[in-house]
Order: structure tokens, then C-alpha cells, then sequence
């Protein structure tokens, strides 16, 4: 099976093309860059240069008039650069050519998604897959998602096994299938069509056809009926819902403009959508309410012929008009010489082009069955991971259902109600998420020492200090930063193994106060999935970098769960002093306990630490975690 936007075939398919035109000389050269352009424009949209698309379909539309697949084309491009109702126009005067042509429909139901009308969406899918010969099981997933919007749950199911069966890794055919086994109460099952690891393949960029959940998004049945709107799910912790955010809505495209023409002036003859050749008579209708003096045909703007003689009937030569979808307009004058009237319809002009060569035959089927799948609408790595979070949270599995839901919110926390997902799902799991702020400033344990060593782990300083911990069976707090642990996660797993604390320094180890809140809180669930990754452990500890802390970062942390822990003596207050000098001069402000902020780095900490602790153990002072001195 031909993958979704391959583009290595499709450079392959132009170059036999070319290579096609010079062996078989011109009858073969004079349509070769239309397939060329086809196959180069269905390239362009894979690698999503929508501008570039649109250019090579309208070569490919120069070149032959009378090519379907050109129209869908150009109409894929305007759809992506946000002109759907030029879109939709051309998507319909393709099939007007080709009534046959699935991509023509595919692109149209892609016009009904991008508007809103899963119902319309789903039916032009399904009519797409009906006249499809290739590239199913996209269609036929399309059809599905669009059901499971709409509650079909049973129908949708049915349309993503067979696209399964087609394409057993086709992410929305799997996401198809998983939402509507939530959607049905069969958690297990979801979690079996969802949690299936992914194979590698190219995909096609989706730019306006990558589709929210078919669940867990605003719009879709199963969200209404489960009051899943975020304030609704939080409004028992009102001061941790976030402000809305500014929604972009594109500016619809404003409707046309009613016609000034009665109705009483119509073209009577040909039809609308006829196929015509050679000299064809054009009718004109008109009840006499109009003084109308004269009329003038025109083809594609072209002045082809007039009338003064009622009935208005006036004969055109249609060889003169390149083949393919034309507008006949004609318009009526009155005597003074003003429009008064004027009608317009899309008719075919076929007056017999030159028959194909194989190549481009094969480059124009290549050109339709891309086109189909472009058209079709594709999930996201994302949308697949919170509703396997959802089915893992409704299977009973709550610690897995949070590390899918800490991926997506830590790529994405804007998309719909990932948050309250996450949060909720803290909760469930009993971290103190969403209750009031939580600090500690000082010890409960009276004369306790809790030395707490940040920025870690370093490859260097980390092993050091563990080892110098060991030698006075010390029990110290770290406090990692997310991408450190990603880095070196085998000295996280022995920090925690030697009976140490954890908790985290954030992600990237940035000042929390010149982000956004979501922003703050996205480093948080970041930082705290890094470190269960690396050695298992959910932590529920947290220092601000550089204690920056505000309002913002504060409720940031207490919606997660976590509390805040400060320091009462910092080894940066002594910058440029020598080690022993230090030691001696912490000991003393230590002499009734406290926190002691210490570094995992080429700080003062490394010349002081030894000192430090022979001190400590001298004056015979209790060594622990934070928890163990907190009261947990």
C-alpha cells in the first residue's frame, strides 16, 4: 500500500513522467507536464507548501482544461491557505467534470469538516469511499471520525476496523477505534486499539484537516453529554481554573453577494454542468418585466456573440475555449447601452483532446489517489494520547493514565480539556493537585538539619556528594531539574537507591516568574514526568529556581500538587570564602536546625560540603529529608 504522501514515489512518478515525454517525443510531450505538474503539486502539499501546491496545480490546469484532478488540486491548496469557499467551488466544478472522481468529494466533505458540519462531513467521506478504487482505509477512517463526533458510536467502530483491515496503522483509523470503544464503556479494549506502539512512517502534513478528538474536544456528543468544559470539571477549585484563552476563529469568508438579476433572466439552454463541443446555440429566457435592448454571450469572460432578436438565441463556436469547466455568462442591455441583467452558469467544454500516453495516464490515477488521502482528515500523536489517557484512567490505571496525560499537556496544554484531565487524574491518584498552596520555610523537627542540594543531577558533583553522605549515613532532599534527568537518568535511579529524597527544580531551570501560568505549569508536569521516567517515582517537592516566586507560580504548584520548599541558610552568601570558613560559619547558624541550600555544581559547595558535614556530625545534629523532618 502506497503510504500517505510518500514523497520519494512522487518525485519517482514525476521523473518517469519526463523521462516518458523524451522517449516517446511530442505527442507524449504535449500533456507530460501536466501529470509532472500534478504529481509535483501533490509534493508540495505533502511537505505542506501550500503556495507551491497551488502553483503546480494551476500549471497542470493550463496545460489541459478539461483535467478534474487539476481542480482538486488547487482546491486542496486554497482550502489549506483558508479559502474554503473557493475551495468548495472548485472542489464542485471537479466533479461536475468527473463525477466519478473520489478526491472531488473527499474534498468537499474536507470543506464541511473545516466548517464545522461533522453530519455533511461524514456523508461526502462516505460518498468519497463509495468511488474510490485505492487509499480506503484514509476515506473510510474520515467517515468514521466524523461518526464518532456525532455519537454513532456502533458505526464508527465498524468504519475504523475496516480501515484497520486495510491499514492496520493508520493513526485516526486508530483513534477511530478507540474513542468509540470509550465511547461504548469498553475501556480495555480502547486502551488496546490506543496503547499499540505506532510504526514509523511519512506522513503528510495535515495543516487544517488535523482533527481534535473525536471525544475530548468541544463539539463532539461525548464531551456534552459528559460535561468535560473545563470550568465545569473544576468550578470545586474556582481560584485554580485558568482564564480562557483567546480562541482564533479565522474570519469567514464573506457570503456572495445576491445577484441584482431577477429571476425572470435565466439561461434556458445548455444546462448547467452539460458536456459541449463545436457550435452549441445558447437560450436565454426572460418574462419582458426587463427592457433589455440586446445580449451578449461571453465564455470565461471571452465576448463570444449577440442578439438583438427575441427569443434571445445566440450561436457559439466552443473551439475557441480551451477544453475543461468554463463560465457561460450572458447579460443583458438595455438601450441606452447599461447592464441591466446578467446570468452565469459552469458548463464542460470536450471538443477532444489528444489521446494520453501511459505515463501520464498513470501519473493522473497516481495524482488521484494522493489527492484522496490529502483530502482525508488525520489525528494527531497528541489526540491519541489523552484518549488513552481517558481509557487507562476509566480501566482502572490511574499512574499510567497520568504519564499520557503529562506527555500531551507537556507538548500541548492548550488543547481541550488535557488540563482538567491531567489534574483531575492528580487527584485520583492522592497528590494534593488543586487544593490550597502548600510551602515549607522551616522544619517541624526542632535542632533537624535538612541539607537540600538543587540543579542536579551532575555527571561529576552528584556521585560526590553521595558518596560523602554515605561515609556520615546522611539522608539529603535533591532537587532536579527535568532535562538534567533526562540526561543522566541512571544517577536519579541512585540517588533515590542510596535513600535519598527527590523532588523537582523545574524543567529547564528558568526564572517561573516571567512565564505564564500555564507556562509554569507546564514546566512542573514536565519536570515531574522527566523524573518518573528516569526512576519511577512521582514527586510532590519543589523549588522555585533561584526562588522566584510569585503569585502566578504559586497557584501554579498547588493546582499540581506540589509544595514549595525554601531554605533557611545559602551557601551563596558566601561567595569567594574558603571551604572550612564556610563550614564554620553555617554550623553556627545551624546550631538550632534549619534548611540548608547546597548545588549539584562548581559552586562553593564542593569546598565547603566536606567540612560542613564533619561539623554537623561533631555537634551530633539529625540529618534527614524534608519529609522526614516535616512530618511527611
Amino acid at each position: 500500500m502506497t503510504t500517505i504522501g510518500n514523497a520519494s514515489a512522487l518525485r519517482a512518478a514525476v521523473r518517469a513522467v519526463l523521462l516518458a515525454a523524451v522517449v516517446t517525443g511530442a505527442a507524449a510531450a504535449a500533456y507530460c507536464s501536466t501529470g509532472e505538474d500534478l504529481l509535483a503539486g501533490c509534493e508540495a502539499l505533502y511537505r505542506g507548501e501550500w503556495a507551491a501546491a497551488e502553483a503546480a496545480f494551476t500549471r497542470a490546469a493550463a496545460g489541459d482544461g478539461d483535467c478534474a484532478e487539476a481542480l482538486v488540486g488547487q482546491g486542496a491548496a486554497a482550502l489549506q491557505l483558508g479559502r474554503t469557499a473557493e475551495a468548495a467551488r472548485l472542489f464542485e466544478q471537479a466533479a461536475v467534470i468527473a463525477p466519478e472522481l473520489a478526491a472531488a468529494h473527499a474534498g468537499l466533505a474536507a470543506c464541511r469538516h473545516v466548517g464545522g458540519d461533522d453530519y455533511a462531513a461524514m456523508i461526502a467521506y462516505r460518498r468519497a469511499l463509495g468511488l474510490a478504487q485505492a487509499r480506503r482505509a484514509e476515506l473510510r477512517a474520515s467517515a468514521g471520525w466524523a461518526a464518532c463526533r456525532l455519537g454513532l458510536y456502533e458505526s464508527a467502530l465498524a468504519e475504523a476496523r475496516s480501515a484497520m483491515a486495510e491499514s492496520p496503522d493508520d493513526p485516526l483509523a486508530r483513534h477511530v477505534a478507540g474513542a468509540a470503544l470509550i465511547g461504548l464503556n469498553r475501556a480495555e479494549e480502547a486502551v488496546a486499539a490506543l496503547g499499540r506502539p505506532a510504526a514509523f512512517s511519512h506522513g503528510a502534513t495535515p495543516g487544517v484537516l488535523a482533527v481534535p478528538s473525536a471525544l475530548l474536544s468541544p463539539g463532539a456528543k461525548y464531551w456534552a453529554d459528559n460535561g468535560l468544559d473545563e470550568r465545569v470539571r473544576l468550578a470545586e477549585a474556582p481560584h485554580h481554573v485558568l482564564e480562557q484563552p483567546a480562541v482564533y476563529e479565522p474570519t469567514p469568508e464573506p457570503a456572495p453577494t445576491p445577484s441584482d438579476q431577477p429571476e425572470e433572466f435565466a439561461i434556458i439552454r445548455p444546462k448547467p454542468g452539460e458536456i459541449v463541443s463545436g457550435m452549441i446555440e445558447v437560450a436565454v429566457e426572460t418574462d419582458g418585466t426587463i427592457s433589455i435592448d440586446h445580449i451578449a454571450v461571453l465564455l470565461d469572460d471571452r465576448f463570444m456573440a449577440i442578439s438583438n432578436v427575441r427569443p434571445f438565441r445566440a450561436r457559439v463556436e466552443t473551439r475557441q475555449i480551451a477544453d475543461g469547466a468554463r463560465e457561460l455568462r450572458v447579460e443583458g442591455y438595455a438601450e441606452s447601452g447599461a447592464v441591466v441583467a446578467s446570468t452565469a452558469i459552469t458548463i464542460r467544454v470536450a471538443n477532444g483532446s489528444m489521446t494520453l500516453a501511459p505515463s501520464e495516464r498513470d501519473a493522473r490515477r497516481r495524482a488521484r489517489e494522493e489527492l484522496a488521502a490529502l483530502l482525508s482528515l488525520r489525528a494527531t500523536p497528541l489526540t491519541n494520547a489523552q484518549l488513552l489517557g481517558r481509557a487507562l484512567q476509566l480501566a482502572g490505571r490511574p499512574a499510567e493514565a497520568i504519564a499520557s496525560l503529562e506527555y500531551v499537556f507537556g507538548h500541548d496544554p492548550m488543547l481541550p480539556g488535557v488540563r482538567a484531565d491531567l489534574l483531575l487524574a492528580y487527584r485520583d491518584f492522592g497528590l494534593p493537585a488543586l487544593d490550597g498552596s502548600r510551602e515549607v520555610f522551616i522544619l517541624d523537627t526542632p535542632g533537624a538539619v535538612a541539607l537540600t542540594f538543587d540543579d542536579g543531577p551532575h555527571p561529576v558533583m552528584t556521585p560526590r556528594i553521595l558518596d560523602l553522605l554515605d561515609r556520615y549515613d546522611y539522608r539529603a532532599t535533591f532537587f532536579l531539574v527535568g532535562k538534567q534527568a533526562t540526561m543522566y537518568p541512571g544517577l536519579v535511579r541512585e540517588i533515590v537507591e542510596r535513600g535519598h529524597e527527590i523532588g523537582s527544580h523545574s524543567q529547564t531551570h528558568c526564572n517561573l516568574c516571567t512565564l505564564s501560568r500555564l507556562g509554569v505549569e507546564q514546566e512542573l508536569v514536565r519536570s515531574r514526568a522527566a523524573i518518573r521516567q528516569a526512576c519511577g517515582r512521582m514527586v510532590t517537592l519543589f523549588r522555585p529556581p533561584g526562588g522566584n516566586y510569585d503569585a502566578r507560580v504559586r497557584s501554579a504548584a498547588a493546582a499540581t500538587g506540589f509544595t514549595t520548599v525554601f531554605w533557611n541558610e545559602n551557601i551563596g552568601n558566601y561567595p569567594g570564602r574558603e571551604g572550612p570558613e564556610i563550614a564554620d560559619s553555617m554550623a553556627e547558624k545551624l546550631s538550632n536546625g534549619g534548611i540548608v541550600l547546597l548545588h549539584n555544581g562548581y559552586d562553593e559547595t564542593q569546598y565547603a560540603l566536606p567540612h560542613l558535614l564533619d561539623r554537623l556530625d561533631a555537634m551530633g545534629v539529625r540529618c534527614d529529608t524534608i519529609s522526614a523532618l516535616t512530618n511527611g
